[in-house]
């Protein structure tokens, strides 16, 4: 028998939010869409909370009862038989089984990704399941009479169908009547019975506002009386049965009340006065049951709904009574989060927990701040006065000497320094605000890292965080002369300086940290980098005009040197890294700043770079004994950052000096040097190079040639090699001089490597290799015959060439010869690939001679073309014929 599936508490909770959302949105627009959907989760929460102890009474009432078998029982009666089916084998020609093919599921959704399949099923299952335990009837018929019995009153109350006093007289007597009917079946049907109470508690809750907000039957003195018997019921029946489902249905439509009937009229004293005596209920029922569900209703609802008149309804007048009732409920709750830890420890990482501690004052004071921003100096007094508040009660509830309330002591100690620290950005400046913070924040840190406490640990990164917002919030970046020492550059140097020492504080307290910290460290010294880098960047940009490329290299230097030599003194392997990454960053980063009209030495970049490249070598001389990750790749970063700079200032000074093709030309020399540098047999420096041979025969080589390949692609595509002042000459001018480097310096660099590197650099099949190479050279022979035709005889380069008769019959030759050689040469060294190759080539020249060439077969080019090609043709089937299969010596060679 399979045991009974669990109720989903997410299906459970997105269903009854998602159903009370859409009445109440359409009893009250967007305020009831809010309400209906807080009152739907919170009610689920607490239906299925219910759920689960009962279903854990029932397993342990069944373990109870459970009569374990008797020795003599075991004994007398024989085991059961087991069926083992006996399986004929299979005869000796039978196919193999054929897995068996699965029909889809009736349920399964088609094109639908498996993931959301899952998890329609699942909660389709968790619907099912939850339907079938308990009473769902009645779960949603009192849903449903409550929501009928709003809209009853709604339309009648617009259409007026019946006189007020028996509409109002009917919705009293129905909840009189529910009232009555649960209280009978308390014993018997307790779950039924709660639901129904708290029916009629919400009834009455409604009948006695519309009998005073919407009809001027009741007295406001005698509605707000009932308004307090009808708290006190509540109350009592809840604590009295235990309930918090009936608590909770009856705080929530008490709350849904005014906005259910609402007319709009913004009577804000009315409104809050019924609210404050709904929270009194919350604080008495505090007083006796530890229910954090109810206060976090209670908060959602109070709050939510002052927020919105705050944003609606709200004029200047009303400042002093809306004020006086945000205190009053702010200080009710303050008094339920006391009660509650009074009788149970608070678990602040809970959300229920955590809001009514952590979510109350930050919603208070912003809907304070909202209406008294205005008065010069309130919302510094006011941040002061709560900070002294939240210290003086931490004060007077650490004298209790309770156990429970440790947790909360340190709560509202924390609070209380993080609004007394609030106090100050309201009566200073952005940039002073945000270094005291900065500092506080990380001492905070420090203390809680010493105490072993986390949240001084927590709350010190959130001050720090408040200080980073609270500086870029302050307007420019001020109009002091002095350089560095200015209120700009001091305020990021004391956040920078405090996220650094909180990383490495940070990494000091690895072994101790909670399991939310993970990563802290990084986070907290890229947090102090970022604002290091941006101040010194900022004052560099505003004070070093003209040395601005060779300022920031020289910064960015410094902070490499310093990141570099500390992580290397303290062990601090996360500084070196980032010390490390720090180069190769931004030297792209300038790099593409000067990508413009700029060149790498341009003001006083020159030095910049000595220094930036020196304090990269000396992190990763500092780095080496330590086994960074990544570092074969730091080293080649150091290689591909000197290439790249030395290439783009030496084509930047040829191009001050000449024309034509000469600037071009150092983007491929310099990287074809380089690779020839380290194609030697043995590495010279000794450091780096030969004791971090791999990386630079591997890892910084391979991008090199890769440089060298694409360069020779672009400029023999490109380019017409124009040398200017030196006459031009086939493969003698300086592009094929060039090109012919480039392919000396990787033919070097590739016969220094061992087997093993060359597995590595290349896993594919050697002939590929070949094929690639060859495909290189065919392009740059056919650039240079073009070239050459265009120096000497005037052909054109471009799409013209296509349609020069002089260009096509030259190539349909070249072509040929090539061909020819190939064919020739494979038959002697008896190479049956290259052959096919050399006759593929052949093949092509024949097409392109019947399709291109033919066009104009008057003129005397073409007519070489043909004639030349045709006579290759026959001495190639003479003196090449196809070579025998060789085998496996055939592939090897």
């Amino acid at each position: 028998m399979q045991p009974e599936k669990r109720p989903s508490s997410k299906a459970m909770t997105w269903g009854l939010a998602a159903l009370f959302a859409v009445c109440g949105a359409q009893l009250s627009g967007a305020a009831g869409l809010l309400g209906g959907g807080v009152l739907g989760a919170l009610l689920a929460q607490v239906l299925f909370l219910r759920e689960r102890m009962r279903s854990l009474e029932d397993q342990l009432r069944a373990t109870r009862h459970a009569t374990p078998p008797t020795l003599s029982s075991a004994i007398t009666q024989p085991p059961e038989p087991v069926d083992l089916p006996m399986q004929a084998p299979l005869p000796v020609d039978a196919p193999a089984a054929q897995p068996e093919f699965k029909q889809p599921q009736p349920n399964a959704i088609p094109d639908v990704p498996r993931y959301w399949q899952d998890a329609l099923a699942k909660g389709r299952d968790a619907l099912v399941s939850w339907l079938k335990r308990g009473n769902p009837l009645a779960r949603i018929g009192i849903v449903i009479l409550f929501f009928g019995a709003a809209f009853l009153a709604k339309y009648a109350a617009d259409n007026a169908l019946v006189p007020i006093e028996l509409r109002l007289a009917g919705l009293a007597a129905g909840a009189f009547a529910l009232l009555g009917i649960g209280w009978r079946l308390r014993e018997r049907r307790a779950v039924y019975a709660q639901l129904l109470q708290g029916g009629g508690i919400a009834g009455l809750y409604l009948t006695v506002f519309a009998a005073t907000r919407l009809y001027p039957l009741l007295p406001v003195g005698l509605a707000f009386g009932l308004l307090v018997l009808i708290a006190l019921a509540a109350a009592i029946l809840a604590v009295g049965q235990n309930a918090l489902a009936l608590a909770v249905i009856g705080t929530a439509g008490g709350f849904l009340a005014p906005i259910l009937v609402s007319t709009g009229s913004g009577n804000h004293v009315a409104l809050f006065s019924y609210y404050a005596v709904l929270n009194l209920g919350v604080l008495a029922v505090a007083w006796f049951r530890s229910w954090q569900v109810l206060g976090v209703l209670g908060l959602l609802f109070t709050f939510g709904i002052t927020g919105l008149w705050r944003m609606g309804s709200y004029e200047p007048a009303d400042t002093v009574s809306a004020d006086a009732f945000l205190i009053l409920f702010f200080l009710m709750y303050v008094g339920v989060s006391v009660l509650n830890a009074w009788r149970q420890p608070p678990n602040l990482k809970g959300y229920v927990s955590g809001s009514l501690v952590f979510g109350l004052p930050v919603v208070a004071f912003a809907l304070h701040a909202s209406l008294v921003s205005h008065i010069e100096y309130a919302l510094a007094i006011s941040a002061f006065v709560l900070g002294a508040f939240y210290l003086l009660l931490a004060a007077a509830l650490f004298r209790t000497g309770r156990t429970s309330l440790h947790l909360l002591v340190e709560a509202f100690a924390a609070l209380g320094v993080i609004f007394a620290s609030l106090a100050i950005p309201l009566a200073f400046d952005g940039r002073t605000t945000a270094a005291m913070w900065a500092v506080e924040g990380a001492g905070l840190l420090w203390l809680g890292v010493r105490q072993q406490r986390k949240l001084p640990r927590l709350f010190g990164g959130l001050l720090q965080l408040a200080g980073g917002i609270g500086y870029l919030g302050s307007a420019g970046f001020g109009s002091s002369t002095l350089a560095v020492l200015n209120s700009t550059y001091l305020g990021a140097l004391m956040l920078a300086l405090s996220g650094v020492f909180s990383g490495y504080w940070m990494f000091r307290n690895e072994a101790q940290r909670a399991r939310y910290e993970r990563g802290a460290s990084l986070l907290f010294t890229v947090w102090g980098l970022i604002w290091w880098l941006a101040g010194g960047i900022i004052q560099i940009e505003r004070f070093m005009d003209g040395a601005e490329i060779g300022g920031l290299l020289a910064y960015v230097a410094l902070t490499i040197t310093l990141l570099s030599l500390w992580g290397a003194k303290r062990e601090w392997r996360l500084a070196l890294q980032l010390a490390l990454g720090l180069a190769p960053v931004f030297a792209l980063l300038v790099l593409l700043k000067a990508s413009g009209s700029m060149h790498p030495f341009e003001d006083w970049g020159a030095p910049g770079w000595v220094v930036l490249i020196a304090a990269h070598l000396l992190a990763l001389h500092l780095a080496q004994p330590r086994s960074i990750a990544g570092l074969h790749w730091l080293h080649a970063s150091a290689c591909w950052m000197v290439v790249w700079v030395v290439a783009w200032e030496s084509s930047w000074l040829v191009s001050e000096q000449t024309s034509g093709v000469w600037s071009q030309l150092p983007w491929g020399v310099v990287p074809a040097l380089a690779l020839a540098w380290l194609g030697r047999a043995q590495l010279k420096p000794h450091w780096p190079l030969q004791v971090h041979e791999p990386a630079y025969r591997l890892y910084a080589a391979v991008p090199l040639v890769i440089a060298c390949v694409m360069w020779m692609v672009r400029i023999n595509l490109s380019s017409t090699g124009d040398a200017t002042w030196l006459p031009y000459l086939p493969l003698l001018n300086p592009l094929d001089v060039s090109v012919v480097l480039c392919l000396v310096a990787m033919t070097l660099w590739w016969s220094s490597l061992q087997n093993a590197q060359r597995t590595q650099v290349w896993p594919f099949a050697s002939w590929m290799l070949l094929a690639a190479l060859a495909a290189l050279v065919f392009l740059w022979l056919n650039a240079a015959l073009i070239r050459s035709l265009h120096h000497n005889f005037g052909a054109p380069i471009g799409p013209g060439l296509m349609y020069s008769t002089l260009v096509q019959a030259s190539l349909s030759i070249f072509w040929g010869l090539l061909g020819f050689a190939a064919m020739v040469l494979a038959a002697r060294r008896r190479w049956r690939y290259v052959w096919l190759t050399g006759a593929g080539l052949m093949i092509v020249v024949v097409i392109k001679l019947f399709l291109v060439d033919l066009s104009n077969v008057g003129t005397i080019a073409r007519i070489t073309s043909f004639l030349t090609v045709g006579g290759l043709l026959l001495v190639t089937g003479y003196l090449a014929p196809l070579p025998p299969r060789g085998g496996r010596q055939e592939m090897e060679e």
